[in-house]
């Protein structure tokens, strides 16, 4: 992740949505463990059906295409696809 400016990167990450421990955990969660978010990141979901957002990280910015543009909490989470339970 690079340092970044206040509208991408680690600087706009800890102005807009905070940043500590718990935030690298699940930034490194959401790359490394996650699903393909269509937002060009990769998010977390809630375990239960239907799957509910809730972490997102987007990659890509003015730096480099494989850089951390931002990650948050999902605070109003859709519903992904049709409930199949």
């Amino acid at each position: 992740m690079r340092c970044g400016t206040s509208t991408w990167g680690w600087k706009h990450i800890k102005a807009r949505h905070g940043w500590n421990s718990t935030m690298d955990r699940k930034i490194s969660a959401a790359i490394g463990s996650g699903s393909p978010n269509g937002r060009g990141g990769y998010s977390t979901y809630l375990n239960q059906c239907p799957r509910v957002e809730k972490f997102r990280t987007i990659i890509g910015t003015p730096a480099g295409s494989n850089d951390l543009l931002t990650a948050y909490n999902v605070d109003q989470p859709a519903a992904v696809g049709a409930a199949r339970c």
